[in-house]
């Protein structure tokens, strides 16, 4: 069985307080799993594109490839995979400060690999993520306005694309009920028993696509499953 949850090897430093925090690490995601059991026994997921395309792509893939949606998507995507084969399952990105640590387990116990990259390095986080792309070439997923959500292509996004060679794949998903969470920034939530739609669209070079580009690509497609919806 491979490890679920690897750490970057790049050199970092450790807090004094860091192994205080693992009791409340290991509260805070058995919290998160506690809300999110429900809605994952009971979700269902429909392809409104061609998912045995996918997996092909995805298991005959010769350079890294990068699954692109919008941050405010993301629990979604954490369903919307569920029945997907666990061995192209799209690596999750974090770091090892205490707001992704204190759902990284959760992600884990539902089946995702999971790959940390240090925060407090003399080797950049961009640095890292592109040795793991380079070397492994394998499948990850990004949300390119994380921080937002603000659907804005962010720089590093692309510089790691074209460091690495990667091949994006937008992605979107349509979810019905779904709990819409904040007014300027939103999040969607899948509440139980949600019918989740997936879409994906034509994957795009990343040696050479451009910010406009890849936007144009996600918002066309969150259009489709709106409409389709």
């Amino acid at each position: 069985m491979r490890q679920l949850i690897r750490f970057s090897s790049a050199p970092h430093q450790t807090r004094w307080f860091d192994s205080l925090l693992t009791p409340v690490i290991t509260l805070s995601n058995l919290m998160m799993a506690a809300w999110l059991y429900p809605v994952w026994g009971t979700t269902r997921t429909r392809w409104g594109s061609d998912k045995a395309e996918l997996i092909r792509l995805f298991r005959e893939r010769t350079r890294p490839i990068i699954c692109l949606a919008w941050h405010a998507s993301e629990l979604l995507a954490v369903c919307a995979f569920r029945r997907f084969p666990r061995d192209v399952m799209p690596m999750v990105i974090g770091h090892d400060g205490f707001s992704s640590l204190a759902v990284q387990q959760t992600a884990a116990n539902y089946g995702y690999p999971l790959w940390v990259y240090r925060r407090r390095s003399p080797v950049t986080a961009k640095t890292q993520i592109i040795e793991l792309l380079k070397s492994e070439r394998p499948v990850v997923g990004l949300y390119p306005d994380a921080g937002g959500p603000d659907g804005q292509i962010r720089p590093g996004m692309l510089e790691t694309a074209r460091a690495a060679g990667a091949l994006l794949v937008p992605m979107a998903w349509h979810a019905r009920p779904v709990l819409v969470v904040g007014w300027r920034r939103r999040f969607y939530l899948p509440l139980p028993y949600s019918r989740i739609t997936f879409y994906y669209g034509r994957p795009l070079d990343g040696a050479t696509a451009t910010a406009d580009e890849c936007r144009q690509a996600l918002d066309n497609l969150q259009q489709h499953a709106r409409e389709a919806g």
